[in-house]
């Protein structure tokens, strides 16, 4: 390199000193040249022209790094820096930057056979910060750096899902590419949920080849449960350990350690009873020694009083979804009581509840649930005429949202779509619709049935606004006032 620079400035010394001009420059020995922060010494002193810094060119080069070239003919010093270029001429005081003409302060100059340039000029053109440091005596220059544009986020590739096979204790998902899986389990029932990234469903059947030849796997289900995520569940008649083996066009759930179910306790009280104050309609619980009234059949439109189990999902040691402070159970717990307390004082319902608080406390001292079987038999049981469960969602993403509703038979889908309608615009939440699903307390119940998913809990914003009171409230009214629509039309 520096024989490089000392060829240039030769060169510069040969074809400029030929054009030597006089000028009143002084040479000053004392002056320290800074640059970019390192202490640059050139081989020969900086020069004062007019009260202005002036250094050799090979300085300007190796300093700042940038090509320097001499037009004999022209007269002309070139500077380019990147797609910066800057054109000087000797003894004239205009500069070019890019073709646009630049005024100078001083001009270059030949001295002593060496060409120097405005040292303050030339870095200025060049979008360098430039000072002047008394008490050191020093020229100080900082090349300005700019940063790389910020790349942009790359898009990832969206693959598709283009089948789901069960073989033995393993489930298949076959994908046009790969991506990526997320994985984790829920009870109440046991079930292991695998939600596939950046992927669309390609198959329109439901029907899963393989179904059916392992006893632990109750079920498979799927769907598009985001737009860009494919929601794959498996729900088992036990627990189980499971492996998530991805590969380029293949995710796989292996199941191990299969547990088969542990039998169901029967809680120490009998399910509680929803009073109030001031001679309510009964509330009738199963079992509570009473004889249970036979409930008559016709247009819901037409009895004296509906009957109706409301099931707080989860509970006792079942925690159900959890995330950002908040428990499922908990918020299911104090929706489901806001809305037997509306319609316990409304002489058209009975209301039966499944789980209160003071049934959770005491399942949760034994560390036992409340099994769905339980759940189901209380509606059935009473002859309900209407069955209705609330439950919390969750995602693997922050970015899950919305409320959605449930349903398993034809029977049911007008009821899930009134109560839909009043819950999606209490919420305020993003409209998931309504769906059909094999839920056990809305598959074996034998009256309508429905369940509903208020929000997400894995979403901060949506799980924040769930645990107020006003928020639970406003549910509670929605779905009172969709249960008096649903029953005044049916």
């Amino acid at each position: 390199m520096r024989k490089t620079l000392c060829g240039l400035g030769i060169f510069l010394v040969f074809f400029l000193g030929m054009f030597s001009t006089a000028v009143q420059a002084a040479a000053d020995p004392s002056i320290q040249l800074l640059i970019n922060g390192s202490k640059v010494k050139p081989e020969v002193p900086l020069q004062l022209v007019n009260g202005r810094t002036l250094v050799p060119v090979y300085t300007v080069q190796e300093g700042l790094d940038i090509k320097v070239s001499w037009d004999g003919k022209n007269r002309k010093v070139t500077v380019v820096d990147g797609s910066k270029k800057i054109e000087l001429t000797i003894g004239s005081k205009t500069a070019r930057v890019n073709g646009v003409q630049k005024k100078l302060d001083v001009a270059p100059v030949i001295i002593s056979n060496r060409t120097f340039l405005p040292f303050r000029a030339v870095g200025e053109l060049l979008g360098a910060e430039v000072d002047w440091e008394n008490k050191t005596r020093s020229v100080i220059l900082n090349k300005k750096t700019t940063p790389p544009p910020p790349k942009k986020p790359e898009t990832p590739q969206v693959v598709k899902v283009t089948s789901i096979q069960q073989t033995d204790q393993v489930i298949s998902i076959q994908t046009s590419g790969k991506t990526e899986a997320k994985s984790f389990t829920m009870n109440d029932p046991y079930r292991i949920v695998v939600d596939v990234q950046n992927a669309t469903l390609a198959t329109a059947s439901s029907a899963i080849p393989g179904q059916g030849t392992n006893p632990a796997i109750k079920n498979v289900r799927f769907s598009q449960f985001e737009p860009d995520v494919v929601r794959v569940v498996v729900e088992l008649a036990g627990s189980a350990k499971y492996d998530l083996v991805q590969g380029a066009s293949k995710i796989e759930v292996k199941l191990k350690d299969i547990q088969s179910p542990e039998p169901s306790v029967p809680p120490v009280t009998n399910p509680p009873v929803v009073t109030e104050p001031v001679e309510p309609p009964p509330v009738i619980a199963p079992g509570d020694g009473t004889t249970q009234q036979p409930n008559p059949t016709g247009p819901l439109s037409l009895k004296q009083r509906v009957r109706i189990v409301v099931d707080a999902g989860h509970g006792g040691k079942d925690m159900g979804a959890t995330g950002n402070n908040a428990r499922e159970k908990d918020l299911t717990l104090g929706i489901s009581q806001h809305l037997a307390n509306n319609l316990g004082a409304d002489p058209k319902f009975e209301v039966i509840m499944t789980r209160d608080s003071e049934l959770d406390k005491q399942l949760t001292e034994r560390g036992v649930k409340q099994e769905l079987s339980e759940k189901v038999n209380i509606a059935n049981d009473n002859n309900a005429d209407l069955f209705i469960s609330v439950h919390i969602n969750s995602s693997t993403s922050a970015s899950g949202k919305g409320t959605e509703t449930y349903y398993h038979s034809d029977k049911s889908k007008g009821y899930a779509s009134t109560i839909h309608k009043h819950l999606v615009q209490a919420t305020g939440f993003p409209d998931r619709k309504i769906k059909k699903a094999n839920f056990q307390v809305i598959k074996y119940t034998k009256m309508p049935a429905i369940l509903i998913e208020v929000g997400f809990i894995s979403n901060p914003s949506e799980a924040k606004e769930m645990q107020t009171e006003e928020f639970q409230q406003r549910v509670a009214d929605a779905v009172y006032a969709g249960l008096k629509e649903y029953i005044q039309n049916n």
